[in-house]
């Protein structure tokens, strides 16, 4: 499963879940393809979108194989995140 939330012009990838027994066989990489499709398809004429996300500890190389660039770089700051519990 994949999920997606956004306004339009920024989008952040939040979950991309694939049973660990079918991992490896493609189906990540066409759940991606499919939201970046959608995306890709709502970009209004002469516009332009942002797709973010966080990877997993360890999975960064699956993201960057599908054009995803490691935060810092030269157009982007750090990531950020932060964690509230209501313990």
């Amino acid at each position: 499963m994949g999920r997606l939330i956004g306004d339009g012009l920024y989008y952040t990838i939040v979950d991309i879940v694939v049973a660990p027994e079918f991992q490896g066989k493609g189906i990540g990489t066409s759940i991606v393809n499919h939201i970046m499709n959608y995306i890709g398809e709502n970009i209004p004429k002469g516009g332009r979108v942002s797709v973010q996300l966080i990877s997993e500890k360890g999975k960064e190389p699956f993201y960057e194989k599908l054009g995803f660039e490691t935060i810092p770089n030269d157009n982007c700051g750090s990531g950020m995140n932060k964690i509230i519990n209501n313990n």
